[in-house]
């Protein structure tokens, strides 16, 4: 899965959606009805990507998300079990960045997620300088 196109076809969406044009009506001065889908970045990015930790680190225990996952605070936390391990950011070009979180605040430096093998490699550096053990 690669991130970057994950939020560059978000970015599409969202700009399709809230730069379409409003000015044309229909019959009797109806609006037309929207063509475009309203976007949603915890649906069309973020939970796509947690869905797929489960299958690239299943030694650590992440489950996949359920339709109650919601951003908590500044982040969109990424948890493996009870550990909380990070959680991902956005800026205003809707790049994504993951953010070592402990006890729910940062903990270390942000960085920029582009890739799937990124975050992967990124979340296996956590719980070994954590010396979190693994399912087994």
């Amino acid at each position: 899965m690669d991130i970057k196109e994950l939020t560059e076809r978000y970015r599409d969406r969202f700009d399709a959606h809230y730069l379409q044009d409003d000015n044309g009506t229909g019959r009797k001065g109806r609006k037309r009805k929207k063509e475009v889908e309203t976007p949603n970045f915890l649906k069309d990015v973020i939970r796509p990507i947690l869905d797929t930790l489960p299958d690239l680190l299943p030694e650590y225990g992440f489950t996949k998300t359920t339709d109650d996952y919601a951003m908590y605070g500044e982040y969109y936390r990424i948890k493996a079990g009870i550990v909380l391990v990070g959680g991902f950011s956005i800026d205003e070009d809707f790049n994504l960045y993951f953010t070592p979180l402990f006890h729910g605040k940062a903990c270390g430096k942000s960085h920029k997620i582009d890739s799937i093998g990124q975050l992967v490699e990124i979340i296996h550096e956590q719980f070994e300088r954590r010396e979190v053990k693994m399912k087994g």
